[in-house]
């Protein structure tokens, strides 16, 4: 049997047990779910107002940190769901340079398409008409811009 690749796009909040839900439910077994979360460096001004920072390492340490807490969020919180069902994981932290939508959007695009993914799976935030405009959507560019197939999952009413 052909191992399939499911690309699970998470960040660091337990609505996005919904979309690891929705992919047990309604994908077969013989998927390996690969649950990415995407990490954004700390961006210039936070160097320009805090100049030891860089002097010191402590730049490094810290999305070290956070890298670590994004690993064991995930091992505490999606991967025994998925592990319970009997499927494979492989949790994946990735890191862009900013946190914009279209950076982190092309980030996971990029990693599914690395991994030749059969489909990619991702949260809908229930986010403002106005947050949409000036934020940008991280699903929205996902799903114009992915070569594989974009299953998005609707948030909470």
């Amino acid at each position: 049997m052909v191992n399939k690749k499911l690309v699970i796009a998470v960040d660091n909040s337990k609505e996005c047990l919904k979309a690891v839900d929705f992919a047990l439910e309604h994908f077969p077994t013989g998927y390996t779910y690969h649950l990415v979360h995407l990490q954004p460096r700390p961006l210039a001004s936070y160097y320009i107002f805090n100049p030891i920072i860089p002097e010191y390492g402590y730049d490094e340490l810290q999305a070290t940190e956070k890298m670590l807490a994004s690993y064991n969020f995930m091992d505490e919180v999606f991967a025994p769901k998925a592990r319970s069902a009997g499927a494979d994981i492989l949790p994946m932290v990735l890191t862009v340079d900013s946190d914009s939508s279209s950076d982190i959007g092309a980030a996971i695009c990029e990693y599914a398409e690395s991994v030749n993914a059969d489909a990619l799976i991702m949260m809908r935030q229930n986010k403002s008409a106005i947050s949409r405009f000036f934020m940008g959507s991280v699903t929205r560019y996902c799903a114009v811009h992915s070569a594989a197939p974009v299953t998005i999952v609707p948030g909470s009413a």
